[in-house]
């Protein structure tokens, strides 16, 4: 085999490799309840820390007051990037787009309904047809982390939505607090025209 082919193949197993540390939100030190190496080990090859991972081009988080750091919601959304993209244009046939998305810009209750507790079932998102399944984020990330990746998927790819405060977060987190499985479509559907 030629050292070029070689080195296409390590660079497509390289981004094999992160692309699932980042769909199961990556493994962190503060990966506390999953016992693997990669959780504890920041010297190990398949060490991933997705709080650090960055999408080209997006913005530095800005200094909140009293000194403290905002949430950066396009480096929450690395995690998120891995089955919409980077492009916000999802994998056709398999996960919907966020570009332009009824879902995503109307009703904010409905995208942070999907954020905490997923969604499961089949979905029509701008014409197209899906079937998958969106992990449930609750136990993940905190409420002001979820309003600033909602705020930046609502803000990108063109879409121009209002932004969400991590006190809309934190009350449908409250309302919706006995729900225990994802979401199905036809439950939030009549939301999102709201």
């Amino acid at each position: 085999m030629n050292s070029r082919r070689i080195s296409t193949l390590a660079a497509l197993a390289a981004c094999t490799t992160l692309a699932t540390l980042a769909a199961c939100g990556g493994a962190d030190s503060r990966d506390t309840d999953r016992m693997s190496v990669a959780a504890n080990e920041p010297g190990s090859v398949m060490y991933f820390d997705s709080t650090k991972a960055v999408i080209p081009g997006a913005p530095a988080a800005a200094g909140g007051a009293g000194g403290a750091t905002a949430v950066n919601g396009a480096e929450v959304f690395t995690r998120c990037a891995v089955c919409h993209q980077a492009s916000g244009m999802g994998v056709p046939g398999a996960y919907p787009p966020l570009a332009g998305s009824e879902w995503l810009l109307g009703n904010p209750e409905v995208p942070i309904r999907i954020v905490l507790h997923g969604l499961q079932g089949p979905i029509t998102v701008k014409t197209g047809s899906f079937n998958s399944a969106m992990t449930p984020f609750a136990d993940q990330l905190s409420d002001a982390e979820i309003a600033a990746v909602i705020s930046y998927e609502r803000s990108s790819w063109g879409n121009n939505a209002s932004k969400i405060t991590a006190e809309q977060v934190a009350s449908v987190r409250a309302a919706t607090k006995a729900q225990t499985a994802p979401w199905k479509p036809d439950e939030l559907k009549p939301l999102v025209g709201k």
